[in-house]
C-alpha cells in the first residue's frame, strides 16, 4: 500500500553526506523506504523529473520518479528537499510497490494508443494521424483534428494496485471543449486505465445554486469604499512609458475601486525588459495586449484562438486607456476588458516571482532571459470565452515549456433572477416588451438604446434578397429567422449590418430560451448588436410587421437586468485562475501534475492566492466574512458570500470549517463539501486563519513587492509558496500543513513554527491529526493539539491529558509565565479561549451531536489579565454554570512565540 510521509518538522533534520542533493536524495529513499510503505528496492531505480533550487534559502528541490526496466512508474513520486548544508529538511509524495510485470511487450503502437484514447474520450477519429518525432519513451504526433497542439504519448508503467502494466499516457488538448485530457491506455488491450483533466474548472451545481439567489448570507451592508489611499506600484518598475486604465491592485473588482491609469507597472525583477517583450533586448515587441508572460485576446468563438483584431493597441505609447461604463454589458467594453486581464496575469507574474514562482521553478514566460527552466509557456489569456458563461477554468500542461490556456467567461446571472438581459419595445399599435437575449460576436445594446427604428422581417436573412425591396434604406431593425441550417448568425448579422440595418433580431426557432448566438470571429468583427426572441414572441412580431404598417421599436439593455459582468475585470477571478497554474507546477516541481486525490486542494491554493494578495486592512476584517467572486455574482463588496459554501472568516460562526469537515456528510446539516471545490474552499479558510494570524504577530505590509518578512501578509504567502515546493505529489491536507511548517522552519530559523501549529490546531490540523491515504476523504481524523515542543503548562493545574474538576459558575485562576516576557499584550488575537470537548475522549465534538460540522465554537474567556513584576500571570476566569455536567479545553496562545496554554476542566 503507497504511504505518504510526513515529516516530523521540528526534529533534528536527517543528515547525509557531503554529496550533490540527487545523490543525496536518492540515499535518503533508500534509508527511508520503510516510512514510504515500500523497500529499498522499490527506490532502486529513481529519476528526477526536476532539480531546481530556490535561490533565496539554498534548498534544492530534487523531484524524483520511481522507474522499473528504464521506463517510468505513473503515480510514484517523491520531493526531497535538500538544504545549503547538505541535510534533508523535508520529504514527501507517494511511492509504490514495484513488482514485476507479467508482459513487458507492447502491442500498441503511439498512433494505435491515440486512437484508443480518443475513442475512449468519445472524440471524433484523429485524421492524417502521424508520428512527428520521438524521444526515448515519449513520442510526438500531429493534432490529429481533435488536438489544439501536437498530441503526445508516452510509454511507462500504469500501478493498477496489484502489479504493472505497460501504457501510454496521450495527451490531448480537446480542441472541441475545455479539457486537456491526459489518458492511460494499456499498450496491449488498447483500454483505459485511468484519466485526468488537466483543465481546473468551476463546480457548476454549486455556482447555479448561487447564481440563483440561494446563497447562504447577505452581503455586508457596507458603504461602497472606493480605493483611494494606497495602489500597488512597483519598487522597481520598468520605465517603458506604458499605461494600463484598470482596476488597480489591492482593488478586487469594480466593488472596490474605479479604474485609474496606471504607469510603468512592470515589475524588473520578473519582467526586465517590460511586459511586451519577447526577445530579451531593450524596447517593446508588441503594441498589443502581447508580451514575455501572456497573450491576453478574446476567444468569443472557442476556437482556442484570438479572435480577429481582439487584442486592443496601445500604439507606439503603449498607452491601454479605454472607456468602460460598467452599468452596460460587459461585450461593450471589450477592450477595458483585455486589457483588465493582461494587467492582471502580469502582476500575478511579477509578484510571485519575488515570492520564488520563477523561471526554474517552472513559471511561464516566453523567454526565460538565460535563466533556467523551461520557455515557450506564456499564458493565452482568452478573455469573454465562448466555451460558456458564469465560469472561468485555467489548463496547465505538465511539462515546463507547455503552454497554458487562461479561459474567462462573461457573467449574465441567473435567468430566474434577472430574466434575459436585453428587450425589444415595440410603440403603438400591439406595443409590448418582448426580453431578449444576447450574442457574443456582436456589440451589446446599450442603456439607451436603438429608438424609433423601424422593424423590417427579412425571412432566413442570408442574403440581400431575402429583404424586401420596400425597406428603408438605413434606421432599421431587422427580424430574421432562427436555426443555422440556411446560413451562419454572423452572416446574417453582416448582411443586415451592409444594408444600412442598426440591430438584428433573431426569432427563435425552436420552443424554449432563446439562444446565445454564435459565430466565428476569423477575420471580422461585426458593429451592430444582434440578439435573439423566443419563438413565441419573434411569431408575435412577425405577425405586427406582417399587419403593417412596419412598427417602430428600441432595442435596448432592460432596466431590470444589472448587465452581463465580466470576469475580466474581477481580479480575484483572474488570480484564482493563474493560482491553478502555480499550484500544478510547483507542487512535485515542473513536469508534471501530481495534485491528485480526494483531499486535493487545488481549489483551496487558488483562492488563498487571491484574497491574499488582494488583502487590504480597509475593507477586510478578520472576523467578517470575505467572500470570492462577489462582483461576478452581483453582489454589492468583498464581504458577500460569492461563489464558495461559506465566505473566509477568523470568525468560526461564519466559516466552521474543521479537518473532519471533508468527511463524507462532514460539511453543515449533513451535506457532503464538493471535490474539488468544497474541499478547497476549507484548506483555503485555514491558510486564511494563518495569515491574520501572522499580521497580529508582525503587522500587515500593504506593498506585496516587499521583502517576505516585511509583513505578517508576506510572511504567509512566502510560507504557502514553499510549502508548495516542499509538499511533493498527491499531498493530503496534513502533507500541505507539514511541509508549510518545514519550510517556514527553514526560512525563518523556527521564528513562526509554533505560531503556524497554533493556527493550524484550532481547525483540526494539530499535530495527532491523521491524515490516511489522501485518495481517501473519510479514513482522516482531526486534533487540535500543538507540536510537543510548543507546548507550555500552567502553574498548579493537572496538565492535559489529565482532567482538573471545579464547579461550574466558580472562578478558576490560571497562572503560567511566558518565557520572560511581562506585558499585558501576551496573548494572540482570540486567546484565551474555552471549548466544549467529550469527557471521555476529550475530542472536540458535542456529545449527541450528529453533524460533524459545525464543532463547538471557540469562546473568549471572561476574566481580566494580570502580571507582577516577576512575569508571574494570573487570569481569573468566570466559569458558566449551564456548563454543569459538561468538560471544556482551555487553551491560551502567546502572541509573540505562538506557544501554547492548553489544559481540560470538567464542571460539575
Amino acid at each position: 500500500m503507497p504511504a505518504l510521509v510526513v515529516a516530523a518538522v521540528l526534529a533534528a533534520p536527517a543528515t547525509a553526506s557531503a554529496q550533490e542533493p540527487l545523490a543525496i536524495a536518492r540515499e535518503y529513499l533508500k534509508q527511508n523506504a520503510a516510512q514510504f510503505g515500500v523497500t529499498a528496492a522499490d527506490v532502486a531505480d529513481t529519476t528526477p523529473t526536476s532539480i531546481y533550487v530556490t535561490a533565496s534559502t539554498g534548498v534544492t528541490h530534487v523531484n524524483l520518479n520511481q522507474r522499473y526496466n528504464q521506463l517510468d512508474v505513473a503515480g510514484g513520486h517523491v520531493t526531497v528537499n535538500v538544504g545549503a548544508d547538505k541535510q534533508v529538511k523535508y520529504a514527501a509524495g507517494r511511492l509504490l510497490k514495484v513488482a514485476p510485470p507479467a508482459s513487458t511487450a507492447a502491442t500498441l503502437d503511439a498512433v494505435g494508443a491515440v486512437e484508443s484514447a480518443a475513442d475512449e474520450l468519445g472524440l471524433e477519429d484523429p485524421e492524417r494521424l502521424r508520428v512527428t518525432s520521438r524521444r526515448g519513451a515519449e513520442t510526438t504526433l500531429t493534432d490529429g483534428g481533435i488536438s489544439s497542439v501536437p498530441i503526445g504519448a508516452k510509454l511507462l508503467w500504469h500501478h493498477d494496485g496489484n502489479a504493472l502494466r505497460l501504457a501510454y499516457q496521450v495527451t490531448i488538448d480537446d480542441a472541441t471543449d475545455s479539457h486537456l485530457w491526459n489518458v492511460t491506455i494499456d499498450a496491449r488491450t488498447g483500454e483505459e486505465l485511468a484519466r485526468d483533466d488537466w483543465v481546473d474548472h468551476d463546480d457548476l451545481d454549486q455556482l447555479e445554486q448561487r447564481l440563483g439567489g440561494e446563497a447562504e448570507a447577505e452581503a455586508p451592508k457596507l458603504a461602497k469604499a472606493f480605493q483611494t489611499t494606497f495602489t500597488l506600484a512597483s519598487p522597481t518598475p520598468v520605465n517603458d512609458g506604458s499605461a494600463y486604465r484598470v482596476i488597480a491592485w489591492p482593488a478586487e473588482s469594480p466593488n472596490d475601486a474605479v479604474r485609474s491609469l496606471i504607469g510603468n507597472p512592470a515589475d524588473t525583477p520578473g519582467s526586465p525588459y517590460g511586459w511586451h517583450d519577447v526577445n530579451g533586448v531593450a524596447g517593446a515587441d508588441f503594441a498589443t495586449t502581447q508580451g514575455n508572460n501572456v497573450h491576453a485576446y478574446l476567444d468569443q468563438d472557442a476556437n482556442n484562438a484570438p479572435d480577429y483584431n481582439s487584442s486592443p493597441r496601445g500604439g507606439a505609447a503603449l498607452r491601454f486607456d479605454f472607456p468602460a461604463e460598467l452599468d452596460e454589458h460587459a461585450q461593450n467594453y471589450r477592450e477595458a476588458a483585455v486589457t483588465n486581464l493582461f494587467y492582471n496575469n502580469n502582476m500575478i507574474h511579477d509578484v510571485l516571482h519575488r515570492f520564488g514562482f520563477d523561471e526554474v521553478a517552472g513559471n511561464f514566460q516566453a523567454n526565460n532571459y538565460n535563466r533556467g527552466g523551461g520557455e515557450g509557456d506564456y499564458v493565452r489569456a482568452e478573455a469573454q470565452d465562448g466555451n460558456g458563461v458564469n465560469n472561468a477554468n485555467f489548463g496547465t500542461p505538465a511539462q515546463d515549456g507547455g503552454t497554458p490556456r487562461m479561459q474567462m467567461y462573461v457573467w449574465p446571472g441567473s435567468t430566474t433572477t434577472f430574466g434575459l438581459p436585453n428587450a425589444l419595445t415595440i410603440r403603438g399599435r400591439g406595443g409590448a416588451v418582448y426580453q431578449a437575449g444576447w450574442s457574443r460576436f456582436t456589440p451589446a445594446p446599450t442603456n439607451e438604446g436603438l429608438a424609433n427604428r423601424t422593424l423590417v422581417y427579412a425571412g432566413n436573412g442570408c442574403n440581400d434578397a431575402a429583404y424586401p425591396a420596400s425597406r428603408p434604406a438605413r434606421r432599421f431593425i431587422a427580424v430574421v429567422d432562427g436555426g443555422t441550417e440556411a446560413c451562419t448568425y454572423l452572416q446574417r448579422v453582416l448582411v443586415a449590418q451592409s444594408l444600412g440595418a442598426d440591430a438584428v433580431v433573431v426569432a427563435h426557432n425552436a420552443e424554449g430560451a432563446p439562444p446565445v448566438l454564435t459565430g466565428s470571429m476569423i477575420d471580422i468583427a461585426p458593429v451592430i448588436p444582434a440578439v435573439a426572441v423566443s419563438q413565441a414572441d419573434g411569431a408575435a412580431i412577425k405577425g405586427l410587421i406582417a399587419a403593417g404598417p412596419a412598427p417602430r421599436a428600441n432595442l435596448h439593455k432592460r432596466a431590470e437586468h444589472p448587465g452581463i459582468r465580466d470576469g475580466d475585470l474581477e481580479n480575484g477571478i483572474i488570480i484564482h485562475e493563474y493560482g491553478h497554474g502555480v499550484s500544478n507546477r510547483l507542487t512535485g516541481g515542473p513536469g508534471i501534475n501530481c495534485l491528485g486525490g480526494q483531499e486535493q486542494a487545488g481549489e483551496g491554493w487558488s483562492d488563498y492566492l487571491a484574497i491574499s494578495l488582494l488583502m487590504d486592512v480597509t475593507k477586510d476584517n478578520p472576523d467578517g466574512p470575505r467572500g470570492m467572486g462577489a462582483y461576478a455574482l452581483f453582489q454589492p463588496n468583498r464581504g458577500g458570500p460569492g461563489i464558495r459554501p461559506r465566505p473566509y472568516s477568523r470568525n468560526m460562526e461564519i466559516q466552521p470549517f474543521t479537518y473532519d469537515s471533508i468527511k463524507t456528510g462532514g460539511w453543515l446539516n449533513g451535506t457532503t463539501l464538493a471535490l474539488p471545490h468544497g474541499l478547497g474552499h476549507g484548506w483555503a479558510a485555514v491558510l486564511y486563519d494563518m495569515t491574520w494570524d501572522l499580521v497580529d504577530k508582525y503587522g500587515f505590509n500593504p506593498n506585496v513587492y516587499g521583502a517576505w518578512n516585511s509583513g505578517g501578509n508576506l510572511r504567509a504567502i512566502q510560507y504557502v509558496m514553499d510549502g508548495l515546493k516542499f509538499q511533493g505529489c498527491f499531498p493530503g491536507l496534513v502533507a500541505a500543513r507539514s511541509a508549510i511548517i518545514a519550510a517556514a522552519q527553514e526560512r525563518s530559523g523556527g521564528a513562526d513554527t509554533c505560531t503556524l501549529w497554533a493556527s493550524f490546531a484550532r481547525r483540526g490540523l494539530g499535530y495527532s491529526a491523521v491524515q490516511g491515504l489522501s485518495a481517501d476523504r473519510n479514513d482522516n481524523t482531526e486534533a487540535f493539539d500543538t507540536h510537543p515542543n510548543c507546548r507550555r503548562a500552567f502553574q498548579g493545574v493537572t496538565p492535559e491529558p489529565a482532567i482538573n474538576t471545579v464547579a461550574a459558575g466558580d472562578r478558576v485562576q490560571l497562572r503560567f509565565t511566558a518565557d520572560g516576557y511581562r506585558e499585558l499584550d501576551v496573548f494572540a488575537k482570540g486567546s484565551p479561549y474555552s471549548r466544549q470537548v467529550d469527557c471521555t475522549t476529550l475530542q472536540t465534538v458535542t456529545p449527541g451531536q450528529t453533524t460533524i460540522t459545525p464543532r463547538p465554537f471557540p469562546i473568549p474567556l471572561v476574566g481580566e489579565l494580570r502580571v507582577n513584576d516577576r512575569g508571574q500571570y494570573t487570569f481569573p476566569w468566570r466559569t458558566d454554570a449551564a456548563w454543569a455536567g459538561t468538560c471544556r479545553e482551555v487553551v491560551a496562545t502567546v502572541a509573540r512565540t505562538g506557544a501554547q496554554f492548553r489544559t481540560y476542566y470538567r464542571f460539575t
